[in-house]
């Protein structure tokens, strides 16, 4: 059944590729995660057609998947809970959805992702976003070589500026320092901000997309 939902949401939707950004399709990621029923103090893990139905709907809207992660914390905090998703339930749309061009993997490495925790920390210890990877990992993010740590996020994720990361460290020429912050300033971009960098460097995030487009 979960199976048969999720194909008949992919389908049903009229893919868009206009970048619309996370303001504009917040009522409708708003309404859909409604229907989840989230508890306040509590972790709701989505299931496999949940996912793809989000990933789904992010694909009608408009959206890249930081400004999924937005709208997501956005109602959870409201509710005063918290999101929980697979890495495997993203991994297993990537059969119908694109979900980011090299960049914007490169960045967040879905292949590696164990899960993503988003909203109200719920127990000690827990940030607004928490992204657990199966390793430590490596890439180049064009301002320069990016390490991550099996766990990274942010402390704090509010409307289109994720602040305060954790557990991610940039080397450019001689010098490491952190990464610190990511702006989505406008739709569809990004701007990531490295601390000792007086400025940030701006990017086209490509917005999730049907495979048949």
């Amino acid at each position: 059944m979960i199976a048969f939902i999720a194909v008949f949401t992919i389908t049903s939707i009229a893919f868009t590729a206009e970048r619309r950004g996370a303001d504009s399709a917040y009522p409708a990621i708003e309404r859909h995660l409604s229907s989840l029923s989230l508890e306040a103090g509590k972790t709701r893990e989505l299931n496999d057609g949940e996912t793809a139905s989000l990933i789904a709907l992010s694909a009608n809207e408009g959206i890249n998947v930081f400004e999924l992660i937005d709208c997501a914390a956005r109602y959870a905090k409201g509710e005063n809970a918290r999101i929980l998703i697979t890495g495997d339930s993203l991994r297993a749309t990537e059969g119908s959805f694109s979900l980011g061009d090299e960049r914007v993997l490169s960045i967040l490495p879905i292949d590696k992702v164990l899960r993503l925790e988003i909203g109200t920390p719920v127990s000690p210890g827990q940030r607004d976003l928490d992204i657990y990877l199966d390793s430590e990992y490596e890439s180049f993010i064009e301002i320069g070589k990016a390490h991550y740590d099996r766990r990274f996020g942010f402390e704090r994720v509010s409307p289109l500026l994720l602040d305060g990361c954790y557990g991610v460290q940039v080397s450019r020429f001689l010098i490491t320092t952190p990464l610190s912050k990511l702006e989505l300033y406008a739709p569809g971009k990004g701007a990531i901000y490295v601390k000792g960098l007086s400025r940030p460097k701006k990017w086209n995030l490509q917005i999730i997309t049907g495979k048949n487009q």
